[in-house]
């Protein structure tokens, strides 16, 4: 399913890839614009009691500003509460620097372990 998230500036896409797991692709920019409503999306993803895991490829996400960041944690935290986990396999560029310079990608398993 495509979703997107604001005047077309970020888009999600996600499959589920496991009985228990959703795969979401975030392309675009995430920042102050739509953070609020990417993280209403996130756990919207997250809402049925079968999903446990919800991993993020960030590949494709131009930009990441630290009101999309702190949409991710609450993201995260709220998954926590619930018993559920949220993880980043890959990030490039802008993102992935933000992720490596807050320290922030550790708390979401990113980078991941060989």
């Amino acid at each position: 399913m495509d979703i997107i998230i604001g005047p077309g500036v970020l888009r999600h896409d996600y499959y589920d890839v496991a009985p228990s797991t959703r795969y979401v692709t975030l392309t675009g920019e995430a920042d102050l614009a739509n953070a609020h409503q990417l993280e209403r999306e996130l756990n919207f993803l997250l809402a049925p009691a079968w999903v446990t895991s919800l991993i993020l490829d960030l590949t494709a996400l131009q930009f990441l500003d630290c009101a999309a960041l702190a949409a991710l944690l609450a993201v995260r935290k709220a998954a926590l509460t619930r018993g559920q986990q949220v993880s980043i396999t890959a990030a490039a560029s802008t993102p992935a620097r933000v992720l490596a310079i807050t320290a922030v990608g550790r708390l979401f398993s990113y980078p991941p372990r060989p």
